[in-house]
């Protein structure tokens, strides 16, 4: 599913209005209509705040489809020390923790999309 699928299907889970989706986000219920049918693409700023508003990861909300796995195993001994420490932290710590991390998964993915074309 394309993110501008999973993002009409979240709002309708939802049952938010596209208005009330803009209103979440900070935005005018244009670009969610833009968005929703493929007219424009939402910039990583705005992604970010339709991942908070949906409450689900922006991994989620731009490449994953629902029925994958999620793997749980981390290789690295290091990150996962790393996130057992944060594990720990403050809520907001662990928001802000999450957000890096996804902006760092979210590159990575765009880097492998842009040298598949």
């Amino acid at each position: 599913m394309d993110i501008h699928n999973r993002i009409r299907q979240l709002r309708q889970e939802r049952q938010w209005s596209q208005a009330e989706l803009a209103e979440k986000v900070g935005i005018r219920q244009k670009q969610i209509s833009a968005y929703e049918t493929g007219v424009n693409n939402p910039s990583t700023e705005i992604l970010i705040k339709l991942a908070e508003a949906f409450d689900v990861s922006l991994d989620y909300l731009a490449f994953e489809s629902r029925g994958e796995n999620t793997k749980i195993a981390v290789k690295d001994r290091e990150l996962l020390k790393a996130f057992e420490t944060i594990d720990d932290y403050t809520e907001e710590e662990r928001k802000t923790a999450k957000e890096i991390l996804n902006l760092v998964i979210m590159k990575h993915k765009f880097q492998e999309l842009a040298s598949s074309h």
